[in-house]
């Protein structure tokens, strides 16, 4: 299990006992505080904590994609759980993960996420515009095998390590935003699936800010770089459209293009089985 947290104070701990409370529970979990000042991880240190498996690694403030890659690399296990740290996990929802992920030990997993108002969310999402925001699938009856899903947001998502070193793990994205499209695109095109697993629930708590600074510019970049690494012609043009009258537009763009997008473009293309065209057709298309 791997929970990124920045200030998140009680949610953090309240999000572990749903976790501890499980029917199938981590053999370790890496707490990655990337950059906070609550003291909200300093509780996790003490020995209540220790016992349980749970690691706290602090690093200079970096971003959520960051902070997964580098709990990623302190993980020791085979089995990846990627948890925002404003959840509660019903208990078997672990237990299904995994054993979904043993069915399919190539996948990446999305749980049915709802809303801790207590309205339903999903499970699975897909693109709807050239913002690249997202829409939350219904999720499909609980009984049902895994099936195939566009996206698999990132509050949660399962894979096998050995995949999400082969994928290149997260990519070099700003502060929140657009890591889990970028990989999940990536997934595709190396020909692995994202699955839905319905019977796999928790609640996640959705908030208008988060209890944190953003840079205001720091979506619009992942948005142009998300843009230059997996899309060409006119659907690249229409997303880089969409960086224009953003917060410091002209800045964005330079750094986007004076970046690595070609490394990273070709890294992707080497591996990439399946064209984006095929995932839109079969998926459906924002335009």
């Amino acid at each position: 299990m791997i929970v990124s947290t920045l200030d998140e104070g009680a949610e953090l701990h309240a999000t572990l006992e749903s976790v501890y409370a499980g029917s199938v529970v981590p053999d370790e979990t890496i707490v990655i505080d990337d950059g906070g000042t609550d003291g909200s991880c300093a509780p996790l240190e003490r020995e209540e904590w220790r016992a349980r498996g749970v690691v706290v690694h602090r690093i200079r403030r970096s971003g959520v994609a960051a902070a997964r890659n580098a709990g990623a690399r302190l993980a020791r296990g085979t089995h990846l759980v990627f948890l925002d740290a404003h959840c509660r996990l019903e208990r078997n929802c672990l237990a299904r993960l995994c054993t979904a992920l043993d069915a399919g030990p190539d996948a990446v997993l999305a749980p049915t996420v709802s809303d801790a108002a207590g309205v339903a969310a999903g499970c699975g999402a897909r693109l709807i515009d050239a913002h690249l925001r997202t829409r939350w699938l219904p999720p499909e009856p609980d009984g049902g095998a895994p099936y195939a899903v566009p996206l698999a947001p990132g509050g949660c998502l399962t894979v096998r390590r050995s995949t999400f070193h082969r994928l290149g793990g997260f990519d070099a994205f700003r502060e929140l935003g657009l890591e889990d499209v970028d990989f999940s695109l990536r997934t595709w095109r190396a020909g692995l699936d994202l699955l839905a697993v319905p019977g796999a629930r928790l609640t996640h708590r959705f908030r208008p800010y988060p209890p944190y600074r953003l840079n205001g510019t720091s979506r619009a970049y992942n948005l142009a770089r998300t843009a230059l690494v997996h899309f060409d012609g006119s659907r690249r043009e229409e997303c880089l459209r969409k960086v224009i009258g953003t917060p410091r537009a002209a800045e964005v763009l330079v750094e986007a293009f004076a970046g690595d997008w070609e490394a990273q473009r070709a890294a992707v293309e080497s591996t990439s089985v399946r064209p984006l065209k095929a995932y839109f057709e079969r998926f459906g298309d924002w335009r």
